[in-house]
């Protein structure tokens, strides 16, 4: 997240030193379930043990993390039944672009794009964001003790872990009328630098795209709770479908106030919104001011963003939110009249 977050311990034992001890170095603390795990949530916990493993590095752009972060994805994607998106028989998956970091050092890096083909490609397309960087072991990561990696649990192999089985999900049902496409985006610890890559060079037309859904930061939230709409320009069309979905998912809809729309231009949605594409990010994480706070503290940019601080519940909520959202936004019917309109006048 180029913003920021909120979490919930997902499972910590309670530990604490005798106080005729206190010379004795504090034991690790134990991890023990508080709850059993649903499969989907246990399928979401697989995805994040591994891209925020310490093999991966934390994630950071041009680095060996890299590499087998999108080798990940791009395996996962395709055994879903997404296809590569980027239209280009020579970058296949992976689109490359360059940029430089703010110590002036220019970076080599990829977003990976997949697509799920609609069967009207003409009414547009929808999109579907995560951002798969994190900080690595550079000086941006914040150390924890000896532990030198920023691995991202929360940050964001949550929202990555979440794509893969809305993609899932998404293959397995009808086929979506518009094209349905999954960017994960690289650089975006940087300013959003992959996400701005994607709308300077599209794959298709940037007009074409109805909706832009972020997922960012997600792994913080209890089953049950609540998420908030955090909604750019012209989004007047998709907040309907975003009601009417949530009532129908059981998700309860709050409403926004100034900490967290202070995240509305720090996530990868504004590099669509500020081109007049529809953005949003539906967020549980973002919903609660004590788990954002808590998270921000503790956690944010840390090597403490780990896989033992991760609660899934919320995430897998809004999997099967997402995964209607998504099939509604897909479909010509279930859009306002003036978006089809515009659509279609613009189709080939």
């Amino acid at each position: 997240m180029g913003g920021r977050g909120a979490f919930r311990v997902i499972a910590v034992g309670a530990l604490a030193l005798l106080a005729s001890c206190a010379s004795v170095p504090e034991p690790p603390r134990a991890l023990a379930p508080v709850r059993d795990l649903s499969p989907l949530e246990q399928a979401l916990h697989a995805h994040v043990a591994e891209l925020a493993s310490d093999r991966y590095g934390g994630r950071e752009v041009g680095t060996k993390g890299e590499k087998l972060t999108l080798d990940y994805l791009q395996t996962q994607l395709a055994a879903a039944g997404v296809q590569s998106g980027t239209h280009d028989p020579g970058h296949e998956w992976r689109k490359p672009f360059s940029f430089e970091t703010r110590r002036g050092k220019p970076v080599e890096t990829n977003n990976l794009i997949g697509r799920l083909p609609g069967t009207g490609p003409k009414f547009g397309a929808v999109l579907l964001v995560a951002h798969w960087d994190h900080l690595g072991q550079g000086r941006l990561c914040r150390r924890r003790g000896s532990d030198r990696i920023c691995n991202g649990a929360i940050d964001n192999a949550s929202g990555l872990a979440m794509m893969i089985e809305i993609a899932r999900e998404l293959a397995k049902g009808p086929r979506p009328v518009r094209d349905v496409y999954f960017l994960a985006s690289g650089g975006e610890e940087a300013g959003l630098k992959g996400a701005y890559d994607f709308a300077a060079d599209p794959p298709v037309p940037l007009d074409k795209f109805v909706a832009v859904f972020n997922l960012d930061t997600e792994g913080v939230a209890p089953p049950g709770a609540p998420a908030v709409v955090l909604a750019g320009p012209r989004t007047e069309g998709l907040m309907d479908l975003i009601s009417t979905t949530a009532g129908d998912t059981g998700i309860r809809l709050v409403e926004p106030n100034e900490r967290n729309l202070a995240f509305l231009k720090r996530q990868d949605g504004w590099a669509f919104a500020s081109n007049d594409v529809p953005a949003v990010i539906v967020s549980a994480a973002f919903a609660d001011d004590a788990r954002l706070t808590a998270y921000l503290d503790r956690d944010y940019h840390r090597a403490s963003d780990g896989l033992e601080h991760v609660e899934l519940g919320a995430a897998a909520d809004m999997v099967a939110f997402h995964v209607a959202l998504i099939r509604r936004a897909a479909s010509p019917a279930t859009l306002p009249q003036a978006a089809r309109d515009e659509i279609t006048a613009n189709a080939p």
